[in-house]
């Protein structure tokens, strides 16, 4: 088994990097309006989200930034891809919905950044203060040499575990309940990943708007779960 089949599992596990911080990303907005209720309506809401919703782009700028990683490695056009990499980095993180969003992105960015960095991954190009999470994702299995498709998968694999630990803690779902989810999500994960690698990034359509709402109503039960 290859080293970088090992690295991977460090960033999709429960408590590194980023695993500890549980984001529910408008979930307590759905359950302040009663609209979610059970481990079926959790289950629905992260399948809608990866079928239909932004996080699909996320993906697909993992991509866009690996590509990018891999021509400053080799010296080709610095100066154009480094301006690229900012642009579309500002990109990603301007089209998230609510300042909280724009947040959690760039405090879980730094996080893995950090620790990128402590396993001897300097970044060796001039990133923005605030980074988006997808480009520190990208920047990680890039340094790991991970596949792509791999880095895709993990990706929304960790984003719908995360989603299932905020789960159990403000319905709650139960692990047991939660662990059958992650399971049936398996294949979603698959097949999404293998149609955002086929496309260009102007083909990623989106448009999960009940998410893009509970996220902009989320400052009001936006810490409470983190003071539990």
């Amino acid at each position: 088994m290859s080293k970088s089949h090992l690295l991977k599992y460090l960033l999709i596990s429960p408590n590194l990097p980023v695993g500890g911080f549980c984001y529910s990303e408008g979930m307590e907005s759905y359950l302040h309006n009663k609209n979610l209720k059970d481990s079926n309506s959790v289950k629905e809401l992260i399948i809608r989200e990866l079928e239909i919703g932004q996080i699909r782009l996320d993906g697909k700028l993992l991509i866009d930034f690996f590509d990018i990683f891999n021509e400053i490695n080799e010296g080709k056009n610095l100066k154009n891809n480094s301006k690229k990499l900012l642009s579309l980095d500002k990109w990603i993180l301007s089209s998230k919905d609510s300042v909280e969003m724009r947040e959690q992105q760039t405090q879980m960015a730094k996080s893995l950044f950090d620790l990128t960095k402590e396993f001897g991954f300097e970044c060796t190009y001039e990133n923005n203060k605030k980074s988006s999470w997808p480009l520190a994702w990208s920047w990680a299995c890039y340094c790991f040499e991970i596949t792509k498709i791999e880095m895709v998968e993990n990706f929304f694999y960790a984003w719908s575990a995360n989603q299932l630990s905020a789960a159990l803690r403000i319905i709650p779902i139960g692990s047991t309940k939660a662990h059958l989810i992650q399971r049936d999500l398996l294949a979603i994960i698959s097949k999404v990943s293998k149609e955002i690698m086929d496309k260009e990034i102007d083909d990623i359509y989106f448009g999960n708007i009940g998410l893009a709402m509970a996220q902009q109503n989320h400052n009001d039960l936006y810490t409470k779960l983190f003071r539990n």
